[in-house]
């Protein structure tokens, strides 16, 4: 199966709505492919910088070639405040097709999109992001492809690596 990688960077939020009724805003971004519960990461909370959290975050996927070929494979980025005796709470998202991306170009860095909620309308923030596509596609043995949906391996600090295969195939057919 030809895959590509993708690596995307989280690097920041700015201005995003004060959550809490008390306390201060611990920010964490949770990224996934939707529809793949499997391909979830989260990353590093920032205790510090409150509304507009830094996290500078590489999170790597190996994706199927026909993920970034066909409209329907989505990169989800929900943004939460952690909170230490109630679930966390829910800040807002950003939405990114991985076919729209992969046309604007193989690298982009430092792109804003705009945060929104699935409960309100209007904008809650801006979210900082680089991505990069790798220009050559890897062939992946059928040994490997059978490792589909399953976490590969964590690389170095703050890098986190998964790959996708067989259920993105099924969402776009």
């Amino acid at each position: 199966m030809e895959c590509r990688q993708f690596e995307v960077t989280l690097i920041c939020a700015n201005n995003l709505p004060d959550v809490r009724e008390l306390g201060k805003m611990k920010v964490y971004a949770q990224v996934s492919v939707k529809g793949h519960s499997n391909s979830v990461w989260v990353t590093p909370v920032d205790r510090e910088r409150k509304t507009n959290p830094y996290w500078n975050c590489k999170i790597k996927y190996t994706l199927p070639e026909i993920a970034v070929q066909k409209d329907g494979v989505i990169l989800v980025i929900k943004l939460y405040c952690e909170r230490s005796l109630l679930p966390d709470k829910y800040v807002g998202e950003v939405n990114l097709s991985l076919k729209k991306l992969f046309d604007c170009g193989f690298s982009q860095e430092n792109l804003e999109y705009d945060v929104d909620r699935n409960d309100a309308d209007g904008i809650f923030g801006k979210l900082k992001l680089s991505y990069d596509f790798a220009k050559t596609k890897i062939t992946v043995s059928k040994s490997e492809s059978s490792l589909r949906g399953q976490v590969l391996e964590a690389v170095g600090h703050g890098v986190l690596h998964a790959v996708i295969h067989g259920a993105i195939h099924i969402i776009l057919h």
